[in-house]
């Protein structure tokens, strides 16, 4: 181990040639994987010396959250989650983790992600299950049927895209859980509105704070309204920073309804949620889909219904594998919103082929085939990228054409023995762009 280690680290001290970096990269990655691979194998025999008083006699802890904490030197955090996955190894609980994991498919972050995220459903799910009669457990999978479906779920989520982060399997697991659990969504709702609230504080300043707490989706309502009122970066106001700017349009919102409080006919809504419901679920069925917004914030079903009066609905038709494609023609570059939506069907983040956790209401809509080169605007020709990658993805397309275009002028100048540059060369230079 020690002779390894002083390998890695004299490879990673090693100046990186120019145009390797990709390669250095994907070794950094390997040499991460192999590390990962270590550590997890110590995992159930630490659950195993846990199980049998060993950690304590011998090691000084009483749990395995402690022991890491102290000899691996992590956060408490950390050391919670390698534990909670080191108990399920331990029971043999998480089968098709192991599996994931041993074939390079899971990293030990995205496998005690799993296990952290399996544990906490399954522990709620048990409480449930305890309550419920003979009907309900008829109808509903056990606890150990629970934790088996959800497991492979999330494996097969992270099988069908294998650049999905952490954040994402633990967004993955609140849909899975909705599936499982349909009532989830609206029981959690009750419980946390029940514990709502608001406190206004005055300071010593001749301030205020404010103070609110409530629902998830509750929040998803906010946002929206904050976002419609709150002024993007601008040259009159590019040194206001974010909160700011909230709050400047928190007042707006205040000062508009103080406005509008006694007029017959209230105003156009300024605001827009996007909320994708699947057909069944709007007509009562509970086994369907959840419905979930751009984001992937599963939405319970009686918001849905206090919304729907008040929301102008808009449908979609989807194919046997859910995506709905729809063509507007390439007449205009900028996409309007039904081909945005249905481009961003069922996809919550950004599309960067390396994997991003920036979500779908923060990026842009991108031609997979630039507009320039003949791409159309429709659904199936649209990706969602984040401002980062979509510069990026523009940058290395720039970078290659550059290259095709190299490459051609010095083979024409070496064929006509001058330089194609110059205007009188028989040779015409290769067009900017890759064919």
């Amino acid at each position: 181990m020690a002779g390894a280690r002083e390998m890695a680290v004299e490879f990673s001290g090693r100046d990186i040639p120019f145009g390797c970096e990709t390669d250095v990269l994907a070794q950094f990655g390997r040499l991460n994987q192999e590390t990962d691979r270590i550590r997890y194998g110590m995992l159930p025999a630490l659950a195993r010396m846990e199980a049998t008083g060993a950690l304590l006699e011998e090691g000084g802890q009483r749990s395995i959250q402690a022991w890491i904490t102290h000899q691996w030197g992590t956060t408490p955090a950390e050391a919670n989650n390698l534990a909670t996955l080191a108990r399920a190894l331990y029971k043999q609980q998480l089968p098709l983790v192991e599996e994931a994991f041993q074939s390079k498919a899971l990293s030990l972050g995205e496998a005690c992600a799993i296990a952290t995220s399996t544990e906490k459903a399954t522990a709620e799910w048990t409480r449930v299950w305890e309550k419920g009669d003979e009907e309900f457990r008829a109808q509903r999978p056990s606890v150990e049927g629970f934790r088996a479906r959800l497991e492979y779920g999330l494996i097969a989520y992270k099988k069908e895209r294998p650049q999905v982060s952490v954040r994402q399997l633990r967004d993955a697991t609140k849909w899975f859980v909705a599936r499982l659990d349909p009532e989830k969504a609206d029981r959690d709702y009750d419980e946390t509105f029940e514990k709502r609230g608001a406190q206004f504080s005055p300071t010593f300043e001749s301030g205020f704070l404010l103070r609110m707490w409530g629902p998830g989706a509750d929040n998803e309502l906010i946002q929206a309204a904050l976002k419609a009122y709150t002024e993007p970066y601008g040259p009159d106001n590019a040194a206001i920073p974010k909160h700011q700017r909230v709050y400047d349009a928190m007042m707006r919102i205040f000062e508009t309804a103080l406005g509008h409080r006694e007029c017959a006919k209230a105003p156009q809504a300024l605001a827009t949620l996007n909320i994708t419901v699947p057909l069944k679920r709007f007509l009562g069925d509970v086994t369907a889909e959840p419905a979930t917004t751009e984001d992937g914030v599963v939405i319970p079903d009686q918001m849905v219904a206090r919304l729907t009066p008040n929301s102008w609905l808009r449908r979609f038709l989807t194919d046997a594998q859910g995506r709905t494609l729809l063509d507007v023609g390439r007449k205009q570059r900028c996409a309007p919103d039904p081909v945005r939506q249905a481009a961003g069907f069922k996809k919550p983040y950004c599309e960067w082929h390396q994997g991003c956790d920036m979500p779908r209401s923060w990026s842009q809509y991108d031609h997979i085939v630039p507009f320039s080169h003949g791409g159309a605007t429709s659904a199936a020709n649209m990706q969602i990228l984040c401002a980062t990658h979509n510069r990026l993805k523009h940058r290395l397309q720039t970078k290659m054409n550059r290259k095709i275009w190299e490459h051609h002028h010095t083979q024409n100048r070496q064929e006509t023995g001058k330089d194609s540059g110059s205007g009188d060369g028989e040779g015409e230079p290769a067009p900017a762009t890759a064919p």
